[in-house]
């Protein structure tokens, strides 16, 4: 018997029909490997998703100048220059996709900015600081999660207190 097989692109366990979690992660990664050029720009703010008004109509984010930002699932590093351009104080950026974070870092060196770019799955914690940032957010990435209470829960814990989350 077969013990995992592949439905509508997701790795299911037969045996216990659950998710395998290191499989679709693999899997994901992959995908965003492989297409990141595609998507280079898109999906960035000031959009914050397809047909809703933008950041500069809701003004989620207020006043960032000074703040310590952390974009989960940075991509291309759009939204995090778009951050950068309104005097945050420091960008950091997580994304799977190694193709999304070595574009990120050269994106915001030519428009000279520098972040703190991490290379991993928003499931797991690659080091980030507890406690830090005045901002965390995600724009088009949370749907991607395999586990999004571990994934909250880490996010939570990356916030300063009176920190904030936005996510589209």
């Amino acid at each position: 018997m077969v013990d995992s097989v592949v439905k509508s692109n997701i790795l299911l366990n037969s045996r216990k029909n659950t998710l395998d979690h290191q499989g679709v992660l693999e899997q994901n990664k992959e995908f965003w490997d492989q297409t990141a050029d595609k998507w280079f720009g898109i999906t960035a703010l000031p959009q914050l998703g397809c047909k809703i008004p933008t950041e500069e109509d809701l003004h989620l984010f207020g006043d960032v100048s000074g703040k310590k930002v952390l974009d989960i699932g940075c991509g291309s590093g759009h939204s995090l220059k778009y951050l950068a351009d309104r005097k945050a104080s420091e960008l950091w950026g997580l994304d799977m996709s190694t193709q999304q974070i070595e574009a990120t870092a050269r994106y915001l060196q030519d428009c000279g900015y520098e972040a703190n770019l991490f290379n991993s799955p928003m499931e797991e914690d690659p080091g980030l600081p507890s406690g830090y940032f005045d901002i965390v957010y995600s724009i088009y990435a949370i749907g991607w999660t395999v586990d999004l209470q571990k994934t909250f829960n880490l996010i939570a814990s990356y916030l300063k207190k009176d920190g904030i989350f936005i996510f589209s």
